[in-house]
């Protein structure tokens, strides 16, 4: 047997933020947003130089036991050490936004237990 719960009516007031909080938590999130901005280009930068460094090391090796042309070996390995791993993360990324939009809509279907009698 369940048993239902109502709802407590809460005894603590509802306080309306003042003008100047908004606006100084509004400061706060804009300041946090351009610091994190700043971070993704480092760290989008700290990529894209040690995918150019890994295309050296790899062009190096190439040319040395294939005879590959140096500058088209580390263009090709460049690219592909900073677009492969862009992609993983992109489809990961993807992937998991289908399986939380998947799982939001399997909650929305049931009902909530509450309401079983």
């Amino acid at each position: 047997m369940t048993r239902r719960r109502r709802a407590r009516k809460s005894r603590t007031p509802v306080l309306e933020p003042e003008p100047a909080d908004v606006q100084a938590v509004r400061a706060a999130l804009n300041r946090a947003a351009r610091r994190l901005n700043v971070l993704e280009l480092i760290v989008l930068s700290a990529a894209a130089i040690a995918a150019l460094a890994g295309g050296w090391l790899a062009a190096l090796l190439a040319v040395r036991a294939f005879g590959l042309p140096f500058r088209m070996t580390w263009l090709g390995a460049s690219l592909t050490l900073f677009l492969i791993p862009a992609l993983a993360a992109f489809l990961m990324h993807r992937r998991r936004q289908a399986t939380e939009g998947k799982a939001a809509g399997h909650k929305s279907d049931q009902s909530p237990e509450g309401d079983v009698e």
